[in-house]
């Protein structure tokens, strides 16, 4: 650290690696700290290991859920509620080398977040269904939107004309050369019309989520190992409101990616994480001072 003066005493800001404030009328500089220390704490490396699947998930499905969560704050983006309300459900847990290479695995994240009731979805696998009542419509290939409209508008009271549902898919396949794992997203929507006659499979392009089960929307069809859900979404006062949905995982992979095993699997890729009894965590890498650990003469041992 160094002290100018003259007309050079003016400069603040930076430039390089070097720093330039003002104090007490002088101009200090000082250099840039341009290292920084690899953050490898068990609560950091819990962090780490968990974050990259999360991004790959947003990465993929962002497209699709602009004003997916309704009543964030105005400054978080959707991108920050997104990774906000997934770090806490149960990890997937990637190495380095499978984020790098693009890895994703579909697993049970929420996608939305709204004041709409929540579409409830029973059964496992590929036999969601939804709460979403059809009354006697069975959907086959003459169905128009105008058919599906009606029968969810009279049989449904939180539906009305001029809302949407929507059906995402998250699809779970493997790269057949690196093995590697990732995930294809699409979605389809319906608006609910009264006077739309065109045919229900043309506008959805014959997705497995607009199909009736048992008297209900829901899946039905062989989409292998994926991960689904329905959101309910209204324009109302000029803006988007939707219902809080999260993921219904039917994929064999999943497990695979959970758990301590997966987890000292990836954390031992990222470098081997601090771990010390009586160290906390958040200053595993604080020095010892010389001269202050068991030296002492205590009880009036002779020292040398």
């Amino acid at each position: 650290m160094g002290k100018l003066s003259g007309i050079i005493s003016k400069i603040s800001g930076s430039a390089g690696n070097l720093t330039f404030k003002s104090l007490n009328g002088q101009t200090v500089i000082s250099e840039k700290v341009t290292h920084i220390r690899n953050p490898r704490t068990n609560a950091q490396m819990q962090t780490r290991t968990k974050w990259g699947n999360i991004i790959a998930m947003y990465k993929g499905i962002r497209p699709l859920l602009n004003y997916g969560f309704e009543n964030k704050p105005k400054n978080l983006s959707d991108y920050n509620m997104f990774v906000k309300v997934n770090m806490q459900r149960t990890p997937i847990y990637l190495t380095k080398q499978a984020v790098a290479g693009g890895a994703c695995i579909a697993t049970a994240y929420q996608i939305s977040q709204g004041s709409l009731p929540a579409i409830v979805v029973t059964g496992s696998g590929q036999n969601g269904k939804t709460d979403i009542r059809l009354g006697g419509l069975s959907i086959g290939a003459n169905t128009t939107v105008a058919d599906f409209s009606a029968a969810v508008v009279n049989n449904n009271p939180d539906y009305k004309y001029g809302d949407q549902i929507s059906f995402f898919l998250v699809k779970q396949l493997v790269n057949a050369n690196t093995e590697i794992p990732y995930c294809q997203f699409s979605a389809a929507k319906v608006i609910l019309d009264a006077a739309n006659e065109d045919l229900l499979t043309d506008v959805t392009g014959g997705s497995t989520g607009f199909k009736a089960v048992d008297g209900n929307l829901g899946h039905s069809g062989s989409d292998g190992d994926c991960a689904y859900t329905w959101v309910h979404t209204r324009k109302a006062d000029g803006k988007t409101l939707v219902s809080s949905q999260d993921l219904l995982v039917a994929n064999t992979k999943e497990a695979d990616y959970q758990g301590e095993n997966a987890y000292t699997l990836s954390k031992s890729s990222y470098g081997s994480g601090i771990e010390s009894f009586l160290v906390p965590d958040g200053n595993a890498n604080a020095p010892v001072s010389g001269g202050e650990s068991g030296s002492g003469d205590e009880g009036g041992g002779g020292g040398l």
